[in-house]
C-alpha cells in the first residue's frame, strides 16, 4: 500500500510531493492522540495473558458450565468473550483459547470439528467486545466517535455469543457423543474460581464503564486498563521482571506491525484523495436507481468475498475510505456501519483460502487438519451471516441503542 501510494503521488504531483508525504505522514499520523489507545489496549491484553488472568476466566466458566452437555465448548465461548474484554486481537484470542481449551475438549472426547469451530469463532468475539482495535481504526478513518463505536460492539458481541452457544447446545442435543459432559466440581471450587476470575470483570467494567459514562476518553481508557491489570498482576505476585519484559517486547512487536500497516494505508489514502476516486465512486453509487437496501446487500457480499483474500486490518484500511462516504450519504448510521464492517471482516478471517484464524488454530493444534477446521466453522459461519448480520441489518437498534444513551 505504501509503495503504490508513493508511486501514485509521484505520478500525479511529482517526486517532491511524494517524498514530502513520506516525510510528514509518519509523524502526523502516528502522533495522533487517538492512536495512543492501540498500544495501551495491546499492553493490557498481553499482561492479562502472561499473568494468567485469561486462564483464570476460562477455568472459572469451565467449572460452572463444564458439567452440562456441550458445557466445555460453551465455556470456551464465554471464555473467548472474557478474553475479548482484555484484548482486541482475534488472532491472540484464538491462539490462547486453542492452547487452553483444545486439549481439554480432546481429553473429554469432543468432536474435532466442533472443538475447532468453537475456538475459531470464539476468537472473533474479540473484534466486537471492547476494546476492539479494528473499531478504533474505523473511527480514525471515518472521524467517528471511537467511544461510541466501542460501546456499540457490546450487544452484537453478546448476540453472536448467544447464537454460537445455541449451535453448541443443539449439536450436543442431537449428537451427545460429540460433546460429552465434563468433570464435576464442588460448590467450594466453583465459588473460589469466581475470586480469581474477578480480575477480568473489574477490567471490563473499568474500561467500558469509564467510556460509557464519559469519565474518560477511549485513549485514557486504554491507559487506565493497562495500569489496572498491571497493578492487579503485581499485587497477586504474578508478574516477575522477566515476564514484564516479555510482555513489553511482545506489545512493541504487535504495535510496530499494526502501525506499519496503518502508515502504508494512509499513504495510499492520500494517493486516493488526489485521484478523487472515492468521491467519484460515492457519486456513482448514489446515482444508481436502486433501493439503498440492495446497495447494502451488495456491500455485505463484497466484504464476504474480499475477506477470502485479505486480512481484516488491510481490508478495512483499503475499503472504508472508498465506501463510507456513499453509505453515509444514503442515510445509514456511521456507528452501525462500522460495527457491521468489523463483523464482516472478522468472518473473512475464517474463510479460505486466506482464513488466517484457521492457520493460527492449526499452529497451536498440529493434529487438526485444515479440512476439519474449515468444516467446523460452517455452522457458526451460517449463523453469523443469516442470524447476527441479518438481525443487525433489520434491527439496527441492536448496534445503536447503547451509543445513543452515552453521555
Amino acid at each position: 500500500m505504501g509503495c503504490i501510494g508513493f508511486l501514485g503521488i509521484a505520478v500525479l504531483n511529482g517526486t517532491k510531493s511524494a517524498l514530502n508525504a513520506l516525510y510528514t505522514l509518519p509523524y502526523s499520523t502516528m502522533s495522533s492522540w487517538l492512536f495512543a489507545v492501540i498500544p495501551m489496549f495491546i499492553l493490557m491484553g498481553t499482561i492479562a495473558f502472561y499473568a494468567g488472568f485469561t486462564r483464570d476466566g476460562y477455568n472459572c466458566v469451565y467449572k460452572w458450565l463444564g458439567r452440562f452437555p456441550g458445557g466445555l465448548a460453551i465455556a470456551t465461548l464465554v471464555g473467548a468473550a472474557g478474553f475479548g474484554a482484555c484484548s482486541g486481537s482475534s488472532i491472540a484470542a484464538t491462539a490462547a483459547l486453542g492452547r487452553l481449551s483444545l486439549p481439554e475438549m480432546d481429553r473429554f472426547g469432543y468432536d474435532k470439528r466442533l472443538a475447532a469451530g468453537v475456538v475459531g469463532m470464539g476468537g472473533t468475539l474479540s473484534a466486537l467486545i471492547p476494546p476492539s482495535i479494528l473499531l478504533v481504526l474505523y473511527g480514525a478513518i471515518t472521524e467517528q466517535s471511537v467511544g461510541k463505536l466501542l460501546i456499540a460492539g457490546i450487544l452484537p458481541g453478546i448476540l453472536s455469543l448467544f447464537f454460537f452457544a445455541m449451535i453448541v447446545f443443539v449439536w450436543a442435543l442431537f449428537k451427545p457423543e460429540h460433546a460429552p459432559k465434563g468433570e464435576i466440581f464442588s460448590w467450594k471450587e466453583k465459588i473460589v474460581s469466581l475470586k480469581y476470575a474477578s480480575g477480568i470483570l473489574v477490567l471490563f467494567i473499568s474500561v467500558t464503564g469509564g467510556i460509557y459514562s464519559g469519565i474518560f476518553t477511549p485513549s485514557e481508557a486504554g491507559a487506565v486498563g493497562a495500569v489496572i491489570i498491571l497493578l492487579m498482576a503485581l499485587v497477586m505476585r504474578r508478574l516477575t521482571w522477566s515476564v514484564f519484559n516479555e510482555t513489553v517486547v511482545e506489545t512493541l512487536k504487535t504495535v510496530s506491525s499494526i502501525f506499519l500497516i496503518v502508515l502504508g494505508a494512509y499513504i495510499f489514502i492520500q494517493f486516493m484523495a488526489l485521484t478523487r476516486l472515492p468521491v467519484v465512486f460515492g457519486e456513482w453509487i448514489l446515482a444508481l436507481q436502486i433501493h439503498k437496501s440492495i446497495i447494502i446487500m451488495g456491500v455485505i457480499l463484497m466484504y464476504l468475498i474480499m475477506g477470502c483474500f485479505l486480512d481484516a486490518l488491510g481490508l478495512i484500511l483499503l475499503t472504508v475510505p472508498f465506501i463510507s462516504p456513499a453509505i453515509f450519504a444514503l442515510g445509514y448510521d456511521p456507528i452501525w456501519f462500522g460495527v457491521l464492517v468489523v463483523k464482516l471482516v472478522e468472518i473473512g478471517l475464517l474463510t479460505p483460502p486466506v482464513g488466517i484464524q484457521a492457520y493460527v488454530l492449526k499452529g497451536v493444534a498440529p493434529d487438526l487438519t485444515l479440512k476439519t477446521i474449515f468444516l467446523g466453522f460452517i455452522p457458526f459461519f451460517v449463523a453469523d451471516i443469516f442470524l447476527v448480520i441479518g438481525l443487525m441489518v433489520v434491527f439496527p437498534q441492536i448496534v445503536t441503542y447503547l451509543p445513543n444513551l452515552m453521555k
